[in-house]
């Protein structure tokens, strides 16, 4: 009689994978905040709607003053925060959306509107 250590089984391969622990509330990804982007398309969009309703001064103003958050928000925010707002270096990003706010704000100012009534 010989004393052999026993030989480990062969994994069954009927018996399909091993039960592991049940997903739970904790197993979801973290949620990634929201773009911040998307304010300033939706106060673009909010100030074309303006424009569209025949507010066309109040409407560019809500424009500039979207443009002008997306400068901010580029400014103040990292780069993984600032997400689709980065585009190239900080400083250029910031530059063109303050000139972009300007140059709206600057035409919905001078632009003579003549009222119809």
């Amino acid at each position: 009689m010989t004393d052999a250590a026993p030989q480990p089984s062969a994994p069954d391969p009927e018996a399909g994978p091993e039960p592991g622990p049940e997903p739970g509330p904790e197993s979801h990804p973290p949620r990634r905040p929201l773009d911040p982007l998307y304010a300033v398309v939706a106060g673009v969009a909010v100030g074309i709607a303006m424009v569209s309703m025949h507010r066309l001064r109040e409407g560019m103003y809500v424009v500039a003053a979207a443009l002008a958050v997306g400068a901010v928000l580029r400014l103040v925010l990292r780069p993984r925060a600032a997400s689709s707002l980065v585009v190239r270096g900080r400083q250029v990003d910031v530059f063109v959306l303050a000139v972009l706010a300007a140059a709206i704000a600057t035409l919905a100012a001078i632009t003579p509107l003549h009222s119809t009534g």
